[in-house]
């Protein structure tokens, strides 16, 4: 695959894309069964769809009824694991679980994902999507509900056991989906399991136009990859609803299918519930699942307000509100002072292995280079890769910029971070996928580029730092730019603004 060819497609097909999958969009059935369709909503790393659009993919019609049986095998297999996993975990939180929870209409109900394993590791409860507001929160004497997500259960439902009993302990309020579902709910999902595979085939398209040969065949085979929590989140989503206390949510949002799912149910039934959006985080463009449009809006999936991480996101001519959040992952952005003694090469993993493997072997030519993992991949499954030029350290990425000559990275937000700090950044092509990467055309070539092959890293290194030493100025004025458009400061005034406590 030619990766600078999928990212010039890219560039030039985007908005035809676009309109293609809202044009079915605009046609297909208002129901669970599209709304959660994963071709639809086209995460390049959920489904083939995209890459095989941009890169004009070639194929003929394919076995339609063996691709469609084939899917559906692995679909079933898949999800009825996790079903009974489900249930599993049902039961053992029905036997531990011990707290109530008095629901009130002034409260906020903040509807996050409990990374499980983590919390188990740590013994403690903890959160760190939007753990900045709380202190805030506490002294405004605001009371908050947690809707929790439960990640990594269906995998292994033993996970609960410790987690619940870690939760036991916690003077935080937290509403679980397991303690509104009843006998019958248990009955919905599974039959909304059972309907899914034939309920995909209404989305077929007709035409043997090239665009509809390849989504029909990433149609069927999407099938297989369907994800249980779509189903159990809507379900949930229909409970929330029921409840007259529950007034506003406020969301993580990375607007991924269980999101839809859980929108879409609430919004269907239930018109009083104000859905608030969270995106306090650096997007990628190529990262077509996370950006709303007023098709989202028309199919009741999208949020009532969004709240975005800067300036730059902000979408003025959607018919969906659009409102400024707060950098609460960034907060030492806004502290950081540049003292650069450039003696190394800074390498920023990806929570996608096989773009960060590619990454490390692209700077196998440079010396003094610093590696920091991200903390969703397991270090075990990268580190026969290393070299002896290459030092692992998990320091605070403001305190390796200070040693940073220039940072390397590919699909990670740090590369935003380290432009607004200042710093000189290259982003490595993906080698078989749409490349995620969060910088914009401002300032590229001059204070960041891209690389789409082992060759031009090198040629693309040297190529900053000449700029850089010729135009200094002009790189702290792009620096500038990228900080006061991409991140908005977590002061207290910006936060409380930004959930309405003003």
């Amino acid at each position: 695959m030619n990766s600078k060819l999928l990212q010039e497609s890219f560039e030039e097909k985007k908005d035809t894309f676009k309109a293609y999958i809202a044009k079915i969009k605009q046609t297909m059935p208002r129901d669970i069964y599209a709304i959660c369709n994963s071709t639809l909503i086209s995460n390049p790393y959920n489904t083939e769809f995209p890459k095989k659009y941009f890169l004009g993919e070639k194929l003929k019609s394919s076995n339609k009824i063996f691709l469609f049986l084939k899917s559906t095998f692995k679909f079933y297999l898949r999800t009825l694991y996790s079903f009974f996993s489900y249930i599993v975990a049902l039961v053992l939180f029905k036997i531990i679980y011990k707290k109530k929870v008095d629901l009130n209409k002034g409260a906020l109900y903040l509807d996050v994902f409990f990374l499980i394993g983590n919390i188990n590791r740590e013994g403690v409860f903890v959160e760190n999507y939007f753990s900045k507001i709380y202190p805030i929160l506490d002294d405004k004497k605001k009371d908050y509900i947690f809707l929790p997500r439960l990640y990594s259960i269906g995998k292994n439902p033993f996970k609960i056991v410790k987690f619940l009993k870690i939760i036991n302990s916690d003077e935080r309020k937290f509403l679980f989906e397991f303690e509104l579902l009843t006998f019958l709910d248990i009955f919905r999902i599974f039959a909304l399991i059972v309907n899914y595979p034939f309920k995909t085939l209404r989305l077929l398209q007709e035409s043997q136009l090239n665009a509809d040969i390849l989504f029909n065949n990433e149609l069927l085979k999407d099938i297989g990859n369907q994800q249980f929590d779509v189903f159990s989140r809507y379900i949930y989503g229909k409970n929330i609803a029921k409840r007259e206390e529950i007034k506003v949510i406020y969301s993580w949002s990375e607007f991924q299918v269980i999101e839809r799912t859980f929108n879409f149910a609430i919004r269907t039934y239930n018109n009083t519930i104000t859905l608030n959006g969270c995106q306090f985080f650096l997007n990628y463009e190529t990262y077509l699942n996370a950006y709303i449009d007023d098709t989202d809006e028309l199919l009741k999936t999208a949020y009532h307000r969004l709240l975005v991480n800067g300036n730059y996101y902000m979408n003025r001519e959607s018919n969906i509100k659009y409102d400024k959040g707060v950098s609460l992952r960034y907060m030492q952005l806004f502290d950081y002072i540049p003292k650069y003694s450039c003696r190394n090469v800074l390498l920023l993993g990806s929570y996608i292995e096989k773009d960060t493997k590619y990454m490390i072997e692209c700077v196998k030519g440079f010396e003094h280079i610093q590696f920091k993992n991200h903390p969703a991949m397991a270090i075990g499954r990268i580190d026969d890769l290393f070299t002896a030029n290459i030092e692992l350290t998990d320091d605070n990425i403001y305190n390796l910029f200070e040693d940073a000559e220039i940072v390397i990275s590919t699909a990670s937000g740090t590369s935003v971070e380290a432009v607004a700090c200042g710093l000189s950044v290259i982003i490595i092509a993906s080698k078989d996928n749409l490349t995620a990467n969060p910088l914009v055309e401002y300032g590229k070539g001059k204070i960041w580029d891209i690389a789409f092959s082992i060759d031009e890293v090198k040629i693309v290194y040297s190529k900053l730092l000449e700029f850089r030493k010729d135009h200094s100025k002009k790189v702290k004025s792009i620096s500038e730019w990228y900080k006061d458009n991409f991140f908005i400061e977590p002061t207290k005034e910006n936060i409380l603004k930004a959930f309405e406590l003003i």
